[in-house]
């Protein structure tokens, strides 16, 4: 099974109760190698590879943000958003209700060769920073689109006024939940890809309330021996985890209880019209998931 040396890794992890993000990164590193090599020699089928290293940075820093704030996270399916009726989250809290306080985003980039991507041209592999403006595109939008509803229902109770981005969207989105974190851990390959990776993190930071990433690369030409690469610290995983997890914990003091009866999203109410009227969407990308 491809996937194994990653959910060893994990289920080692559950019971030392890790908080930080250093506390892992080494054996996480060495799972991602293992996993890797069974990409490499062909032992990982399709949803291994789209999949299994995102599943695990996604698990892995979801029990890394509840050991770390004491504080249960959630993956919820059907989150209404402004513009959209639905949205799948992976890591969330809280566990229920219309508001989602706080997100997290989280991408795993980066492939080596392997035979079912006999075309590549690089023999080490797929550039991390390739794959990332999709990933930041499809984070950014759902953020947004759940702010601006967490703006609208606010405004509609009486506990907030209205607000609009007016002309600095990263101002206005720093005034309003979820807060919102993508954390991306990225198989470079060579100082370019490095650097694209960076930039990368800085623009989706003007989005997103924090962006952090863990870099690694093939060490001395080895495509799945890797080395972890050092980044700035504004975007460094280990600095953002630990921010995220201060949000959280000032959320469990704050939270307000919401009304049982609230207005409803003007999307989930679009939803419901078509589906009343028996109008099936078109199926959605599932990469926008």
């Amino acid at each position: 099974m491809a996937c194994a040396p990653l959910k060893e890794m994990y289920d080692t992890a559950i019971p030392e109760k890790p908080t930080s993000w250093d506390q892992v990164q080494e054996p996480f590193l060495r799972a991602i190698e293992a996993f890797d090599i069974n990409v490499a020699e062909g032992r990982a089928d399709q949803g291994d590879i789209r999949n299994g290293k995102g599943d695990f940075f996604n698990d892995l820093l979801a029990l890394l943000l509840e050991n770390c704030a004491q504080l249960s996270l959630h993956s919820r399916g059907n989150v209404p958003g402004f513009i959209f009726p639905k949205h799948m989250l992976d890591v969330t809290h809280p566990a229920t209700g219309p508001i989602v306080e706080f997100l997290v985003e989280a991408k795993a980039v980066g492939i080596p060769k392997h035979p079912g991507n006999p075309k590549q041209k690089n023999p080490l592999g797929r550039q991390g920073s390739a794959d990332l403006p999709k990933r930041i595109k499809e984070a950014a939008f759902k953020a947004m689109d759940l702010k601006a509803e967490y703006s609208r229902l606010q405004a509609q109770l009486g506990r907030a006024p209205a607000t609009a981005p007016g002309g600095n969207l990263t101002t206005w989105s720093r005034t309003v939940k979820p807060r919102s974190y993508m954390f991306v851990a990225a198989r470079v390959i060579g100082r370019k890809d490095l650097e694209a990776t960076v930039a990368l993190a800085h623009t989706a930071g003007q989005i997103m309330d924090g962006v952090g990433i863990y870099c690694f690369a093939p060490a001395a030409g080895d495509p799945t021996r890797y080395e972890s690469l050092p980044v700035p610290r504004d975007v460094d995983l280990a600095a953002v985890l630990f921010r995220a997890c201060q949000d959280l914990v000032g959320m469990a003091a704050q939270e307000e209880p919401m009304p049982a009866d609230i207005p409803e999203s003007p999307a989930k109410k679009a939803a419901k019209i078509m589906k009343e009227a028996g109008i099936e969407p078109e199926d959605e990308d599932e990469d926008l998931e």
